[in-house]
């Protein structure tokens, strides 16, 4: 008798399942690696398959799943004009994909869409916590950036949450992650994905297994950071192999534990006294579900302060459990999290901080804080309290810790740099940073600039030249297309490497911090344009820009208006308060108008750059064009009210954020908030109610 190798026994054992009605196809057609894995491990009966899971496509195949590839996987067939964002719920395991979306000044993406609607947040955890998961892509919501300048408007997702998957990019990046879920779910041994299902954990459980597996996940402490848990994640770092490795290996005592949050207490804030928007919109308890809590600091208090409790964590394996909170986005320092060893409550003390950059170069104006159980067999997906800054505002805090000022309209703070450091516009740049003359912009190069650092800068430029030159003469020619490509590819690798080298031996400055630190310069000197008014008027009506002049017309006005600037008879601009008492925010709003003098009159040639105030959604807030100042009690340090500086007029308020019009000591009277015909939020004295007398 011949012995048939083990190869061909497994497939003499797949067949005769087939025959019997058991099970006659294999969980993919697909030939990779993965594949191969799954579909032996299948014919063993170590993996469940695809058989009691569902794929749902809701943008009517736009961006389809290969279903032919899964032949035991069920398909959803929906009605015809059943599009768009999830609505329903599933009740049978559903992962599904949507690549839809509007622009970022529109809609946005379909994830944002949720994020923007507590009940939205509340139909994604519902989602999630049975047994349904939906990929998105973002679109243009999370992109490098600012005011659409570049490609992209920075990150503008409110908050961060498990109950879905969102892929950097737009239709079909969602593709990916879709094959990636399917796999871990199929490889889960049998009674791990029946359990799992039985339990509604099984998106938790994919969620813990696919974040665990990114490949920037290099250690066991890199997954209690933001690299195993961004908002938007890159399909490039899949790892699909170890997350199925992962799965098959998951026997029902591994199951990872469900972290479930309740908000127990929490610092309250009120419109009209701590912010200001129309009456009944813009809440800002954006999300209050078991796996998402997400908060928009819109208030003027100094810290937002919650009591957290996560005492009905899900935990199947009734082994001990332990919890951490870790900062995943945002600045530590501004973070206090508090929690007593074995307890079931964590304490958040969170201050409104600046924008932060990603590791990816995305300016975010977001605090993520991820809470995580440990069984000791398996680490859960993260729980995420997320607290949103609007991005138009700047908070300013004094010695004290105390809240002294607000902007509500602030200016957008991109210089106007290329976004990619391939971009050939940065030969252009290296050319007017090291460009020696006599002119104004040179005259400031030199005082900022060692000769050493303008002649590594120049050195720089003149290497990258030829190359520049003869891609433009290929890009001028029809017939060199493919020519052109090439160098262009070549020419964004040598700028990529020439960015990242140091610009002098003994300098730990590269070319590009370099330029970066010419313009931070620039931008903080707020006697720019007081001291060489004249001139930079001047070199405004020559710029290349033909709106130059309205847009540093358009900045001093609005210092004006909110009481920054004043502007003589004469036309002479000066500071209100003498130059050496700026506050921190007088500056910071001087530090606009020379940002916009940086990309429309100085560097018009290399900067581009949106003059627009910093871009947020209108969903989120209204404009307001003022900013307050706050009033503290000298010997008690009490807060007593604040002044706003609008239209060029100043008007007081008191603690409860009634108008005092006959000053700090006068009458208060109650306002109420509308908005103008020009779509800017206003205020005005609350009519007092009529007296009738007795007849």
């Amino acid at each position: 008798m011949r012995i048939l190798p083990t190869a061909s026994l497994r497939l003499l054992a797949f067949l005769t399942l087939g025959i019997s009605g058991i099970a006659a196809q294999p969980v993919t057609t697909r030939t990779d690696n993965v594949a191969k894995l799954l579909n032996e491990w299948f014919v063993n009966g170590t993996a469940a398959g695809l058989k009691a899971i569902t794929y749902e496509n809701r943008d009517g195949q736009h961006s389809p799943l290969n279903t032919a590839q899964y032949p035991l996987l069920q398909v959803f067939k929906g009605a015809e004009n059943d599009k768009g964002a999830a609505t329903q719920l599933r009740l049978q395991p559903t992962l599904g994909n949507c690549s839809m979306a509007s622009a970022a000044t529109q809609l946005g993406c379909l994830p944002r869409l949720y994020m923007m609607d507590p009940g939205g947040n509340r139909f994604l955890a519902q989602q999630y916590l049975s047994n349904n998961l939906f990929i998105y892509p973002e679109h243009q919501d999370y992109d490098i950036g600012a005011n659409g300048i570049g490609g992209g408007y920075g990150d503008l997702l409110p908050l961060n949450t498990p109950g879905l998957l969102i892929s950097q990019g737009s239709s079909g990046t969602d593709q990916p992650f879709l094959q990636a879920m399917l796999s871990t779910a199929a490889a889960l041994p049998p009674d791990t994905q029946k359990l799992l299902i039985e339990k509604k954990l099984l998106m938790p459980t994919l969620q813990s297994i696919f974040r665990r597996s990114n490949k920037m996940v290099q250690t066991p402490e890199d997954y209690f950071t933001g690299k195993a848990h961004p908002p938007v994640f890159d399909g490039a770092q899949i790892d699909e192999e170890k997350m199925v490795r992962i799965a098959h290996e998951m026997t029902p005592e591994k199951i990872p534990p469900l972290v479930l949050l309740q908000v127990i207490e929490e610092t309250k804030i009120e419109t009209g006294k701590n912010f200001f928007e129309l009456p009944g919109v813009y809440p800002w308890q954006l999300s209050d579900t078991p796996v998402s809590i997400a908060r928009i600091l819109r208030g003027n208090e100094a810290e937002h302060g919650m009591l957290i409790g996560f005492e009905k964590t899900l935990n199947l394996t009734k082994a001990p459990l332990q919890l951490r909170a870790t900062v995943l986005q945002g600045d530590p320092r501004f973070v206090r999290i508090e929690s007593a060893p074995g307890g079931n409550v964590m304490r958040l003390r969170v201050r409104w901080q600046p924008p932060v950059f990603t590791a990816t170069g995305i300016r975010s104006h977001r605090i993520d804080i991820g809470v995580f159980a440990d069984n000791g067999a398996s680490i859960s997906a993260p729980a995420i309290v997320s607290f949103y800054m609007l991005p138009n505002e700047m908070h300013f805090y004094d010695e004290q810790g105390r809240v002294s000022e607000i902007h509500y309209q602030t200016h957008n703070p991109d210089f106007g740099l290329p976004v990619t450091d391939t971009d050939p516009r940065w030969v252009k740049v290296l050319l007017a940073f090291s460009l020696k003359d006599t002119n104004f912009r040179s005259r400031l190069l030199d005082q900022i600039l060692t000769p050493a650092e303008r002649d590594g800068l120049q050195k720089h430029y003149l290497a990258l030249k030829p190359q520049m030159d003869a891609l433009t003469a290929a890009e001028r020619d029809d017939k060199r297309k493919d020519e052109a490509a090439r160098i262009r590819t070549q020419l964004g690798t040598a700028i990529s490497t020439a960015l990242k080298m140091r610009i002098e031996e003994k300098s730990e400055l590269t070319t590009r911090t370099t330029i970066e630190k010419v313009l931070h310069v620039i931008a903080s000197f707020h006697a720019l344009y007081l001291g060489s008014q004249r001139e930079l008027d001047a070199l405004a009506s020559a710029s290349p820009k033909s709106s130059a002049v309205a847009d540093v017309r358009a900045e001093l006005h609005r210092l004006i208006m909110q009481g920054v600037l004043v502007e003589h008879a004469s036309g002479q601009i000066d500071t209100m308060s003498p130059p050496d008492t700026l506050s921190l925010g007088e500056r910071y709003m001087i530090r606009g108008l020379n940002v916009t003098l940086l990309s429309q009159v100085l560097f018009p040639d290399v900067l581009e750059r949106s003059t627009a105030p910093a871009y947020v959604s209108p969903r989120l807030t209204t404009p307001k064009p003022w900013r307050d100042v706050y009033r503290y009690d000298s010997d008690s340090g009490a807060l007593q009210g604040w002044i706003r500086y609008s239209g060029a007029r100043i008007a007081n308020f008191d603690v409860e954020g009634r108008l005092l019009p006959d000053g700090p000591k006068g009458k208060a009277v109650p306002v109420i908030y509308a908005k103008d015909a020009n779509g800017l939020l206003t205020w005005q004295p609350q009519a007092e109610p009529a007296v009738v007398s007795p007849k």
